[in-house]
């Protein structure tokens, strides 16, 4: 009889850990709609609150849709999403990591964004969940980001601007955190063949990006010393680029979301 028990309370013990283990890798499901809000605002609406050259909190009930169009995936991108809208585009900060993996590109996101701010970084308009009393600021926590982003349907085709590299050698505001294409460039001379960035010290780089034209119009590619492909090696022909617009202090600066938004294969205009 002692042996009988002992066994039942095996089975029971087994019976138990398969259930507990069953439960704990079952994958949550997955959903591809929308969730049920009505966007009320644009970002080119949010944008247009900062008028002083301070942040600006948002007190207005809005509640805005938009694209993600540039994220963390390869880590060039940090602690961001850059988001578009047919209004333009703002870089939306959340402290967080892989965030790709539930906000990736083509996903919609809806955002509640009474009481986040509107500032600026070296020029680039962020959407951001404090600011502090010496003027800093931060982005949404991820344990308030369920209080402000609403996550929608997956997949929706992201088509870049497709834009001269002539006409964003100064900054472009309304381009800002939008995902832009330019066609015949290639990077310069001595920015060809070379690694993206400092992969080793850490250390971001930037490359000069060339049109073919008499004059040579160029603009610079950031890199992250923390992105997965700062050690390769950039291109040296010539054809496409796409890449997220930005600014940085007064100058165009341009950001790729990793080395598959280049189609630098033809032969070099230089």
């Amino acid at each position: 009889m002692k042996n009988f028990i002992i066994a039942l309370l095996a089975v029971g013990f087994l019976a138990g850990m398969s259930s507990c283990v069953k439960e704990k890798f079952t994958a949550p499901p997955v959903t591809n709609t929308d969730p049920d809000l009505t966007a009320n605002a644009t970002i080119a609406q949010l944008k247009a609150l900062y008028t002083t050259n301070v942040p600006v909190q948002i007190t207005q009930d809005y509640i805005i849709s938009a694209v993600v169009v540039g994220d963390d995936r390869s880590g060039n991108l940090y602690k961001s999403l850059a988001i578009e809208d047919a209004s333009g585009g703002i870089t939306l900060s959340i402290v967080g990591s892989d965030l790709y993996t539930t906000m990736p590109i083509g996903r919609r996101l809806f955002i509640k964004c009474k009481n986040l701010y509107v500032v600026q970084y070296s020029g680039m308009f962020q959407l951001v969940a404090y600011v502090n009393g010496d003027g800093t600021f931060g982005g949404i926590p991820t344990s308030t980001e369920t209080q402000y982003i609403f996550p929608g349907k997956r997949g929706i085709p992201v088509t870049p601007i497709v834009t001269s590299l002539a006409s964003i050698t100064s900054p472009n505001v309304a381009l800002q955190s939008e995902l832009i294409e330019l066609d015949n460039v290639e990077f310069s001379s001595i920015d060809k063949n070379q690694r993206y960035a400092d992969p080793v010290n850490l250390i971001s780089v930037s490359h000069m990006l060339e049109d073919c034209t008499p004059n040579r119009d160029d603009v610079a590619v950031y890199t992250s010393g923390y992105a997965n492909f700062a050690g390769s090696r950039t291109p040296s022909g010539n054809g496409k680029v796409l890449c997220i617009y930005g600014v940085y202090n007064g100058a165009t600066q341009l950001t790729i979301r990793d080395t598959t938004d280049l189609f630098l294969t033809g032969p070099s205009c230089h």
